[in-house]
This record gives C-alpha cells, structure tokens and sequence, in this order.
C-alpha cells in the first residue's frame, strides 16, 4: 500500500491510500478511508489532482491536522454514502500496512 498526499494546484485536499489498484481517500467527516473510484480514475487516467507519495508519519500528520475534511451541507450526499459503507478502511489500519512500503 502507497499513500499520497493528493493536491489540486498547490492546495492539499485529501490523503490517499493505494492498494492493488483500488485508491481509497481519507475522510475527516467518518474518520475512515473510503474507496473513491473518481479519485483512483484521475489517478490513472486524467490526472486533474497531483500526487506526492509520503510516508506513514507524514499521513498521521495530515490526518490529524483534519485534512480533507468536507463541508457537510455542500457534500451531504457524498457523505450519506461514505457514512453507509459496509467496508471503510481504519487510518490505524492503513497506516500500518503502508509502513512498510514508503519511505
């Protein structure tokens, strides 16, 4: 697992874990990584975002500064789905398997 902090120009907008090809995004508002297939195919694809690999220490950092965090009225339906997924990721989770793959 490869985690990345994702940036759109020179603003930091989501930390993001990569693992066999699926890109799952941190989420301040559920306190878990969630599958973002719109992320995982600009990733691959349309490359709209930048992406910097960091390490695990450097995502804890990010992750406890609350980055990402959505506005809740703007992104109430995104949040609805992300708060109904039957598989999120726990950041200890993430982080730890990815502890051994970055710098």
């Amino acid at each position: 697992m490869k985690l990345y902090l994702v940036k759109e120009r020179d603003r930091s907008v989501w930390v993001a874990a990569l693992a066999n090809e699926v890109m799952y995004s941190y989420v301040p508002n559920t306190g878990k990584f969630h599958d973002n297939l719109a992320l995982r195919n600009d990733f691959y694809m349309e490359r709209h975002f930048s992406y910097d690999e960091i390490g695990s220490a450097e995502a804890r950092r990010l992750i406890d500064d609350g980055l990402g965090r959505l506005d809740e009225a703007a992104y109430a339906e995104a949040l609805v789905g992300w708060r109904a997924d039957p598989k999120p990721l726990d950041p200890a989770e993430v982080l730890s398997m990815a502890a051994g793959f970055n710098p």
